[in-house]
């Protein structure tokens, strides 16, 4: 394997300014709160991979060929990319990355879904064979180009290296606009969709569903100034950006969804959220309602019963366990309640079927999570797309981890997307209910709005 050494930059935004602009560039990365302080981004992969949904599948070459082929997509994921035997190397050197959207849960569960109407694909993958990856704590920058990498790739690849700055270069603060943002979901209409689940509940129909509201405007900044604000604004563990020909995705989510690091398997579902305080008393206090909440841990409990099971399929018998309940974590603009659950792989088990059979996640769907997905299609007016889909990036070696798309934001030209939302219970209140998924979303809006936003 080549590999290229970077001076360390803090300012890693200098690296990817150029990437940003070509198609298939993808960057996961993180925020202080993550100890690891590593991250890695990657651009032309050597072929990328759509799900079109009704297993038709787009392959895209570097080349501009083109194919759609008659597959499941998984398979089709698990044959481009067989695991290596594990190695102790950077978290992701080369292999699949991308992302998937909510819709293509239904037809993982075979539910009628909205996603019919919409003619886009619902999953984009790539096959990248290099790797740029940043260890903040070592404070290194390392290129890995992989021997199967395409020599007219690996060229781009040592010109765009060559051509770096030795430093970070001063650069223009991205501006934010005034931004129109328009809901799907009047309260009037949310009243009704809360009202339909709670019957759903008395019924004994469902335990939980998870209700969302859709935000858009007409937004004159590119996609990579406004992710620039996003993430200037609220730092995540879990932040990611995808350039696809289709759309751009945006994230800055607090929440994993799945790992797989050799043969353990890690989810850490978040359930129960309140606002950060205006001073530390407050901010106390605040933490304090939401760890001894009695309606946010049972809303939690079900969503890591659900994920329980949802590991089970493919864990050693005996193996699935709950190693944290309820652990307290702070964020720069929430505070939330995580769980962590673990359990051993099967050998035989490949990493893609872990996610596949937990996706999407119990966290933004409720449970029962089969019937819960067909109330959510029935009450929300719009499908979700990127949003409450999963990031995720497979090493060749078989590493996977993965996130929830929650503070998430897609754009394709000029239209700019977002979502919040939050689970519905038993004792669930409308007013509580509507105002935590504002809460949830209204940070995102204001860090790329200029002007007041009702």
């Amino acid at each position: 394997m080549q590999v290229l050494t970077i001076a360390y930059l803090s300012e890693i935004i200098t690296l990817t300014d150029v990437l940003s602009e070509h198609d298939g560039f993808i960057w996961f990365h993180n925020g202080p709160e993550t100890p690891s302080g590593l991250e890695w981004f990657s651009a032309w992969p050597t072929e990328t991979y759509q799900y079109l949904g009704n297993q038709k599948c787009r392959i895209s070459s570097g080349s501009n060929e083109v194919i759609t082929v008659d597959s499941d997509f998984f398979e089709l994921l698990k044959q481009k990319a067989p695991c290596l035997e594990f190695a102790d190397l950077p978290h992701f050197t080369g292999g699949l990355a991308g992302h998937l959207n909510y819709e293509l849960g239904s037809e993982l569960l075979n539910l009628n879904s909205p996603i019919s109407a919409m003619n886009q694909p619902i999953a984009t993958v790539g096959l990248y064979h290099w790797a740029c990856c940043i260890d903040h704590n070592a404070k290194t920058i390392s290129v890995y180009i992989r021997p199967e990498c395409p020599e007219v790739i690996r060229q781009q690849v040592v010109e765009w290296v060559h051509a770096l700055p030795n430093e970070s270069i001063q650069r223009a603060r991205p501006k934010r606009e005034n931004l129109n943002w328009n809901c799907s979901m009047s309260i009037v209409h949310y009243r009704e969709a809360f009202n339909a689940i709670k019957k759903y509940i008395y019924d004994g129909d469902i335990y939980q569903a998870n209700l969302t509201r859709q935000w858009s405007c007409i937004t004159k900044n590119s996609p990579w100034v406004n992710y620039q604000l996003l993430i200037n604004s609220m730092s995540a563990p879990f932040s990611f950006y995808h350039s696809t020909p289709e759309t751009k995705v945006m994230s800055v989510s607090p929440e994993r969804f799945i790992q797989v690091n050799d043969h353990l398997i890690l989810t850490q579902p978040i359930k129960g959220t309140r606002p950060r305080g205006q001073s530390a008393e407050e901010d106390t206090l605040l933490k304090n309602e939401l760890s001894s909440s009695k309606k946010d841990q049972a809303e939690n409990l079900m969503i890591v019963d659900l994920l329980r099971n949802d590991m089970a399929k493919n864990a050693v018998p005996g193996t699935v366990k709950v190693e944290k309940l309820f652990e307290l974590q702070t964020f720069k603009n929430v505070h939330h309640l995580v769980s962590s659950i673990h359990a051993t792989k099967k050998p035989s088990v490949h990493p893609i079927d872990v996610l596949k059979d937990a996706f999407p996640g119990g966290s933004i769907t409720g449970a029962p999570k089969k019937r819960a997905m067909e109330v959510i299609n029935e009450v929300e007016p719009v499908p979700r797309g990127q949003y409450c889909g999963s990031a995720f990036f497979m090493s060749f070696e078989g590493y996977l981890d993965s996130s929830i798309l929650i503070r998430t934001m897609s754009q394709n030209d000029e239209t700019l997307v977002c979502s919040g939302g939050g689970g519905i219970v038993y004792d669930s209140q409308l007013e509580s209910e509507y105002k935590e998924s504002d809460l949830k979303i209204r940070r995102l809006l204001d860090a790329l709005s200029d002007n007041q936003i009702n």
